[in-house]
């Protein structure tokens, strides 16, 4: 099996879903690049597979580059394309018609693969021949090892990019009733965008009355690093059908430290068993208080969540899935 993937060495999905799963998948060669050209497909590949669109590539000059060498076109999605009119990206959405770009790219793969069962059937509207292939994680290799700073104080944690301040107002009354000592810690700071980040450092510190540590944004292959510094995730989200279609991605990357989950519960985070549903402001509290006071709780649900997301989402175990879809779709199977 020969493989084109299709990527920018600095996009966090394509790490996740495309460069991480196929450097440990069984192949015969693989190709990993962000610059195309007809030159490129020479390489007699089996199967090209791709992160959502291409800025600067059409879909029907890639229907013409499959038909010229034969290929398998596996279109990728970890995310819904239409935006909520909150979100951050929603008017540039709009202008660049980015939405009608990533359907156009659906409809004409000869599969597409994504997340959950959720986004499935949104994309079975478009293209009848899709799998789900979730987000999964190496546990115990590369950046996903157990290798925790000590600190004299707990760590409430969060990491993630400037389009999540909505989702952090979540917290911002919840934190003001903190009345014991502890840290926190906030992971993914761009200063190009201070105005965003200052709002959001706000909310998640009280007005910096938490004792907080600001990790600026790492390279995907480094970015685990800050949670080294962590002992329990604090993870909110705003009910919504685009948030809904998001992935489990962060309690994934929590259990890897084996540290306990506190999360809405809203997909895609609802029913995760084990970790710490919030259905009610009172509840962030709750749970934040319950796990800084109670060491033993805090490793009980910190190594459950680990050994349940082992269990269902290793890479390696969904690397077999990949690979026997893979393998049908060039007819290897």
């Amino acid at each position: 099996m020969r493989i084109l993937a299709i990527t920018s060495k600095q996009s966090g999905v394509g790490y996740h879903r495309i460069m991480m799963p196929l450097v440990n998948m069984k192949k015969d060669y693989c190709l990993i690049t962000d610059t195309l050209s007809e030159e490129t497909f020479e390489g007699k590949f089996d199967i090209v597979v791709m992160n959502r669109m291409l800025a600067n590539i059409t879909p029907d000059q890639m229907i013409e580059w499959r038909k010229k060498y034969g290929f398998k076109l596996v279109v990728d999605n970890d995310d819904h394309w239409q935006l909520d009119p909150s979100h951050i990206l929603y008017q540039d959405y709009i202008l660049k018609k980015i939405p009608e770009q990533i359907i156009n790219w659906i409809q004409i793969a000869d599969l597409c693969t994504c997340t959950h069962d959720r986004l499935a059937e949104e994309i079975y509207k478009h293209n009848t021949n899709v799998e789900i292939l979730p987000n999964a994680i190496p546990y115990g290799e590369e950046q996903f090892i157990v290798d925790k700073k000590p600190s004299d104080l707990i760590r409430l944690f969060w990491s993630g990019s400037g389009t999540h301040g909505k989702d952090l107002e979540i917290l911002r009354n919840p934190v003001k009733r903190i009345n014991f000592p502890v840290r926190t810690i906030i992971a993914g700071y761009n200063e190009g965008e201070k105005h965003i980040w200052d709002n959001m450092i706000c909310a998640f510190t009280n007005g910096l009355k938490l004792k907080p540590t600001i990790y600026n944004y790492n390279p995907v292959t480094e970015y685990m690093a800050a949670y080294c510094d962590s002992d329990i995730s604090l993870i909110p989200l705003v009910d919504s059908k685009f948030n809904s279609m998001k992935s489990n991605l962060k309690v994934l990357e929590t259990a890897s430290k084996k540290n306990p989950a506190i999360v809405s519960n809203v997909h895609p985070y609802k029913g995760f068993y084990p970790a710490c549903h919030v259905n009610s402001q009172k509840d962030w509290y709750y749970w934040i208080k319950l796990l800084t006071h109670d060491q033993a709780a805090r490793k009980q649900y910190g190594n459950d969540l680990y050994e349940y997301c082992n269990k269902n989402f290793n890479l390696h175990e969904v690397n077999k899935q990949r690979f026997a879809i893979y393998s049908k779709l060039i007819g290897n199977a």
